[in-house]
């Protein structure tokens, strides 16, 4: 009994020394970043004077009034001329028409879309040729979400970019 009692206390000690060895010989892993690689640092504040988003804002209320009067038309090609180039290529690529063409209001008409111009025919003018812009939001000066605000729930009418001095329909 009093060898079992010993060997049992030896083991204990053992186990006790493993375990308290244990975190030295295996290091424990490196915190994590305050910042993640992926994520951008913390920019400073785009501060916009009411100047800037007066005249701002009145660039994109015309720019979306001629784009709708554009989509009203069905004028695929100046249509096209409003959208930059990153966003022609994200809308045309066929994982996004499937995509798109899954959605309830599609698939309920059995529309397949095969090409932007499709897109461009049966959602953006049926949704977007009485669009308003009733609010702006600057992510930079380049880059402004266009709010549309209806029955008190601000949504996104578009995304836009400056470039080359001329707004466009983009995607970021």
């Amino acid at each position: 009994m009093k060898r079992d009692c010993v060997l049992i206390a030896l083991s204990l000690m053992i186990y006790t020394a493993c375990s308290s060895t244990q975190p030295a010989a295996i290091p424990p892993p490196a915190p994590a970043p305050l910042v993640a690689a992926a994520e951008p640092q913390a920019a400073e504040e785009f501060v916009v004077t009411e100047e800037i988003f007066t005249r701002t804002f009145d660039e994109i209320e015309a720019f979306i009034d001629n784009l709708n009067e554009i989509i009203r038309k069905r004028n695929y090609e100046a249509w096209t001329s409003y959208l930059s180039e990153e966003y022609i290529r994200e809308t045309s690529d066929q994982a996004f028409l499937q995509a798109q063409s899954e959605t309830p209001v599609l698939k309920k008409s059995n529309i397949e879309l095969a090409s932007l111009q499709d897109y461009f025919e049966y959602v953006v003018v049926p949704s977007r040729s009485h669009a308003q812009v009733d609010d702006i939001e600057f992510i930079d000066e380049a880059h402004v979400k266009a709010i549309s605000i209806i029955n008190d729930t601000r949504g996104l009418l578009y995304l836009l970019v400056r470039e080359d001095d001329s707004w466009l329909v983009g995607v970021w």
